[in-house]
């Protein structure tokens, strides 16, 4: 995976803009009973969208546990 940057400001599926590394923490946080699609960050940069998998990978870059 790439380098992403924690403050780039992205979309959470559903719950508006926030940096990066907060829609990580949510997504980490509670995504257990969303639907599929809650667990989307949409981006500027490439990749433009970031699925579960992707961002789990990012969780564990960056030293965020699951909830």
């Amino acid at each position: 995976m790439s380098t992403f940057d924690p403050n780039e400001i992205v979309t959470l599926f559903g719950q508006g803009q926030m940096t990066l590394r907060t829609a990580v923490t949510r997504v980490m946080a509670g995504y257990k009973p969303w639907n599929p699609l809650d667990i989307t960050i949409f981006r500027d940069g490439q990749p433009s969208i970031l699925d579960l998998h992707q961002i789990e990978i990012l969780a564990a870059e960056w030293g965020i546990d699951p909830a």
